[in-house]
């Protein structure tokens, strides 16, 4: 349940919370996160030329 905790947490960008990653880990959660960045700005900005195209 921690790890899935931790993934959320991570990739959502959320920040870390009361779990933090040790030695090689923090670089993965470093990846999760830019990751779960570049997923949230892709996706915001596919509905917001979705939704302009249908306005037009």
């Amino acid at each position: 349940m921690d790890y899935d905790y931790f993934a959320l947490i991570t990739v959502t960008t959320v920040g870390l919370g009361g779990i933090y990653p040790t030695d090689h880990l923090r670089e993965i959660a470093g990846i999760a996160s830019l990751t779960g960045f570049i997923l949230i700005r892709c996706t915001a900005q596919y509905v917001y030329k979705t939704m302009s195209q249908q306005e037009d």
